[in-house]
């Protein structure tokens, strides 16, 4: 194998702290005691980053929240927000392009730099990592950093380093390699256990056994790992795109308590991110509006689109809701306006004649609302199935960002109730097939006209928990004489056993004339 180009240079930036580093940079005043972030370890709340004064008085990370009270019975604690620290990073992104335009994210605590051709204009490797260093400190960020020849290498003198700032000799890095732990490999647990257990506790231990060793008696992943730390392995920095940011935000000298106050400060929020939001062709599919209470702090108040948009009214008619629900005592100072999930807006124009533009438009409407009541996860809309029985030939799949798919063909030749229910059972008045009187939810039918039977078998291949799913069926469609068309099921061959009622058509199908004359 020929040796590795040492021509790249990259660095990677470590982030340890970053969920405390999110309420530092608030200057959160319980941070002047015993603080920390939690996290769910198993099934239990955990501790992820204990502050120095909760170290101090031997609370650490991944200890039990159970037990770290009962070590420090003083420990306040926030959970974990994982949506807010992955801004916090794409925030850091957008700021490490400062330094080299190849830049890419390495969540949740990290970001690779690839500062080939960009060190000499900061005085050198060291220079440079020194002032990104002095940077991270006036964001209140803790930060460690590592270069080195190959991107995984650079993440793993930044993780397991023993100074803020390690970088690698270009030439004699693979004896530094060496010296790395073998967690530097970001291996499973399970390989990293039984890599332990041989006794090895360094890479450069790896280097007495053959690379088909490793890979037979260990995995692939391993060896894969190895060649790229070494460089063997093709690993760049591929620069993650920024989205661009469409947010407004506005102080105010005083503060507002009332409804209609806080409504114009939206409505001039709304107006300057839709107009960012036109200039570069971009819609939103939500937005966020954070109100900063004198006395509570920031409340955050989400609403989304089943389509993307750009207008001011949808966003002000949406927020109404939201809106009535504050409880703002002594008023608000502080706005900002963040469009969420933007993309390019793909234009469309309405044509004469095509109503079915508009309907859809109405429809996209009516599924915001209902989303923003009910929540977008909980709307659904049915699609065909994949069967032809009636509990398998209807399916349902989310009404708002549904991957988009061919739908499975309709199996179903007859017509199908818009009313369906759990089969109940009639009772049975005057008999006959179907019966010509019986009783259902305690009232009376008599029967006019009928059409069937339309006889459904069980499928062979799935065995269904389902009562009826697995027996043959007889289906009829029943007009009683107070104009009302009934779905009735019987067992087929055992007419003796009962009937059942599993659905209503509210308009009335198409009966054939041989139907109706069987029925009479």
């Amino acid at each position: 194998m020929s040796p590795p180009s040492r021509s790249r240079r990259h660095l990677a930036l470590y982030l340890p702290q970053l969920p405390l580093d999110r309420w530092s940079r608030r200057e959160d005043s319980r941070l002047s005691g015993p603080f920390a972030v939690t996290c769910t370890l198993g099934s239990a709340d955990g501790i992820l980053c204990p502050n120095w004064a909760a170290s101090e008085v031997g609370v650490r990370a991944n200890m039990s929240l159970t037990n770290a009270r009962a070590v420090c019975p003083d420990l306040l604690t926030e959970p974990q927000d994982s949506l807010r620290e992955g801004r916090l990073l794409g925030a850091l992104h957008r700021w490490a392009d400062h330094y080299s335009p190849r830049v890419a994210l390495e969540p949740p605590d990290g970001l690779a730099v690839d500062i080939s051709g960009c060190a000499h204009l900061f005085g050198g490797e060291r220079a440079m990592a020194e002032a990104m260093l002095d940077d991270m400190t006036d964001l209140k960020v803790t930060a460690r950093i590592g270069i080195g020849n190959t991107r995984r290498a650079a993440r793993g003198f930044a993780r397991h380093g023993e100074q803020a700032i390690t970088a690698s000799d270009p030439q004699a890095e693979p004896a530094q390699i060496a010296a790395l732990p073998l967690a530097a490999l970001e291996l499973q647990p399970k390989t990293l256990m039984d890599l332990r257990r041989l006794g090895l506790s360094t890479i450069g231990e790896l280097s007495a056994f053959k690379s088909s060793e490793l890979a037979r008696r260990f995995s692939v992943d391993l060896t894969n790992a190895l060649d790229a730390l070494r460089g063997y392995r093709s690993d760049p920095v591929v620069p993650s795109s920024r989205p661009p940011v469409f947010a407004a935000q506005m102080t105010l000298p005083e503060p507002v308590m009332r409804l209609d106050g806080i409504t114009a400060i939206l409505g001039r929020l709304a107006e300057r991110v839709c107009a960012r939001l036109h200039d570069q062709g971009y819609a939103a599919r939500g937005m966020a509006l954070t109100v900063r209470s004198v006395d509570t702090g920031d409340h955050e108040l989400r609403i989304g689109f089943a389509s993307p948009t750009r207008d001011t009214a949808p966003i002000l008619r949406q927020f109404v809701r939201p809106l009535e629900s504050l409880e703002l005592a002594f008023g608000a100072d502080w706005f900002r306006l963040l469009a969420l999930d933007t993309d390019i807006f793909q234009h469309g124009q309405l044509r004469m004649g095509q109503a079915g533009d508009a309907m859809q438009d109405a429809l996209d409407q009516t599924l915001t609302t209902l989303g923003n009541h009910l929540g977008f996860d909980r709307l659904f809309m049915p699609t065909a199935g994949h069967g032809h029985t009636p509990e398998r030939e209807r399916a349902f799949r989310p009404a708002v960002d549904s991957p988009a798919r061919k739908d499975a063909p309709c199996l179903v030749r007859y017509p199908r109730p818009e009313l369906t229910y759990a089969p109940e059972r009639l009772h049975i008045i005057l008999p006959g097939v179907p019966p010509q009187r019986f009783q259902w939810r305690r009232e009376v039918f008599e029967l006019r006209r009928a059409d069937g039977p339309e006889r459904v078998s069980p499928v062979w291949w799935d065995v269904s928990d389902a009562a009826f799913e697995n027996r043959t069926r007889d289906y009829w469609r029943a007009v009683t004489q107070d104009g009302r068309c009934l779905w009735l099921m019987v067992l087929a061959g055992q007419p003796q056993r009962g009937w059942w009622l599993c659905g209503e058509f509210l308009r009335v199908p198409h009966f054939s004339l041989d139907a109706v004359t069987r029925a009479s």
